[in-house]
């Protein structure tokens, strides 16, 4: 059994199609002086040529999968456009190198800093980059484009990586499910399968060279595993699984409609976290009264120019006209990763997760802060939106940001824009000592929202990230549900709303647990919506404060999880 991350739920059982993008041999050749001029030529053809053919495939990204979906070919776009990218290959061919030697050499230094990169985010620009290259260094050898191999029968497609050009080419209606090497949550494969609906499993490592064609695999999207060549058996037990699968989530649709509601009539709010404006149509669907979370990270990485107050504003009122009145809960920019974004040039961090990010980056970059702020604010006259600031470690670094927010709500008062000036502040608790001090935060805000995943990373000392060390990253730590615990109860208190928005928010298994400690709203990816509203309308909220009081009581992480899955098993909730 091989292990990756969950991309997309769901059960897939077919035969292996492998698919192996083009191969581009070049050579890297000394060139002279009076050759430079000649390379310089080509290369502008070659951006050129490259131009053309990405735009012309991001219109029919456009009209095939919306605007949103179709973003991964506006950013290639971009690099083309950049005008750094492009001076940095004159400069290599200046040197005395040829063209094909200066892409590879550029491409290969822009993919390898962004995969180094510990930010999800940045990694998946890597593959932004190594595209563009391909199709650079295709052109510059004369070679034509070939076509993606059709698929013959429906398939559980396994690659190496699956670019955003390649993705466009496949037969869709024929692909059962992805099993893919490269990869996080956010990569082009995860959001194809999202949003057709089939299983998916990213970031496997090399494996592809243990597959052959037909050969017969299972992909479970929900687990994140894929099982290679499995015998009868295991065959039968997912075939069982798949069918137990597929009626749970008829049966979840049907409540789509229906409240997140206890039997005893205790009411929740279920929220969706979202990164494009596209997704607002899922969450939907899904039965979403709200966005909890919404990231706004990739408005800005993977460029040289910050996003404009206007880009930046069109960007958020997208998703607020969509909501029609629903809250929209937008967080402003966090990054982590150990190179520097376009606005933080030559600076470098040994841990750049404890280093300048989330308010502490906001609050070093004044004229971005207040543009995003301005940008929201303005959104806001069109919904009902709220701003949440990330990586809050002390009062006073929530003070000053809600004294840019004043400032920026004069300047839009001043200039004559509309925006709501009763718009809600939201402290994203991510820290522990904001989680231990929770109550000194309420005069300064109007709700919370607990991030677990990073609240575990730096409760624990366990970076998610890193494979060796991954089984320590444990929601159900004692010590995660006790600061868990004390926000809820400073939030009680204090007469605040408190959600979540980490991953904790959309397991199942911890729905149960959190509804019994007084969690107003779940906020998770769209997916996990239906069944964790099928949980909290099976139980009393009676029975659920009785399964957080004895979990609290428990030392191991395994004995809570072990708890907890027969609390459930009982309830005929855990499949």
């Amino acid at each position: 059994m091989l292990r990756g991350i969950a991309g997309a739920p769901g059960i897939a059982i077919g035969r292996a199609f492998i698919f192996r993008p083009e191969q581009l041999d070049f050579e890297r050749k000394t060139i002279s002086p009076q050759e430079v001029d000649q390379e310089l030529v080509r290369l502008q053809h070659a951006l050129r040529q490259a131009h053309q053919e990405l735009a012309g495939i991001y219109a029919r990204a456009m009209s095939d999968l919306g605007r949103d979906r179709a973003g991964t070919f506006h950013a290639q776009l971009m690099i083309l456009e950049d005008p750094t990218f492009e001076s940095e290959l004159i400069s290599i061919i200046r040197s005395g190198v040829n063209v094909e030697g200066a892409v590879g050499e550029v491409v290969t230094n822009y993919v390898q800093m962004f995969e180094d990169s510990g930010d999800e985010y940045l990694r998946e620009r890597a593959a932004d980059y190594r595209d563009v290259g391909c199709r650079l260094l295709r052109i510059l050898l004369g070679q034509s484009w070939t076509p993606v191999p059709r698929l013959k029968e429906d398939s559980i497609v396994v690659a190496r990586d699956l670019s955003a050009p390649d993705s466009m080419q496949l037969d869709r209606s024929r692909i059962l499910g992805l099993a893919i090497e490269r990869g996080g949550r956010t990569c082009t494969a995860c959001i194809l399968a999202r949003s057709l609906e089939i299983p998916a499993v990213v970031g496997l490592g090399r494996f592809v060279h243990r597959v052959q064609n037909g050969d017969l695999i299972i992909v479970d999207g929900s687990k994140g595993t894929v099982i290679l060549n499995p015998d009868p058996a295991t065959v039968a037990e997912y075939q069982h699984r798949r069918e137990t699968y597929l009626a749970c989530k008829k049966e979840m649709q049907m409540l789509s409609d229906l409240p997140a509601e206890t039997r005893d009539g205790y009411r929740v709010q279920l929220l969706a976290n979202i990164d494009h404006p596209g997704e607002v149509a899922s969450a939907l669907a899904q039965g979403a009264e709200g966005i909890g979370l919404f990231r706004t990270e990739h408005l800005f990485l993977g460029r040289d120019t910050m996003p404009s107050e206007d880009e930046q504003f069109e960007f958020y009122v997208q998703v607020v006209q969509k909501m029609r009145g629903r809250p929209v809960v937008i967080r402003t920019l966090d990054y982590a990763g150990p190179s520097s974004p376009f606005f933080q040039p030559m600076h470098y961090e040994p841990n750049p997760f404890l280093g300048c990010r989330g308010i502490r980056l906001n609050l070093n970059f004044e004229e971005i802060f207040n543009t995003q702020i301005r940008a929201i604010l303005r959104a806001s006259a069109f919904g009902r939106v709220k701003v949440m600031f990330p990586l809050i470690s002390r009062v006073e670094d929530l003070r000053r940001a809600k004294g840019m927010l004043r400032q920026a709500q004069e300047e839009l008062q001043l200039a004559g824009k509309k925006f709501d000036p009763r718009i809600e502040v939201g402290l994203l608790v991510e820290v522990p000592s904001a989680a231990l001090t929770a109550e000194l935060f309420a005069p300064e805000v109007d709700f919370y929202s607990i991030g677990t995943n990073d609240l575990v990373q730096y409760t624990l000392a366990v970076d998610r990230a890193s494979a060796g060390i991954n089984p320590l990253h444990q929601v159900l730590h004692p010590a995660i549900l006790r600061l868990i615990k004390n926000v809820i109860d400073a939030a009680r208190n204090s007469r605040k709303k408190v959600a979540m928005c980490g991953e904790m928010a959309g397991e199942p298994l911890a729905t149960l647990l959190l509804l019994g400690l007084g969690l107003d709203q779940f906020s998770a990816a769209a997916g996990s919506l239906p069944e964790i509203k099928k949980v909290i309308r099976a139980v009393t909220l009676k029975e659920a404060r009785e399964v957080a009081l004895q979990a609290l009581q428990l030392s191991a992480p395994e004995e809570v999880r072990r708890f907890l899955e027969q609390e459930m098993k009982s309830r005929r909730l855990y499949f």
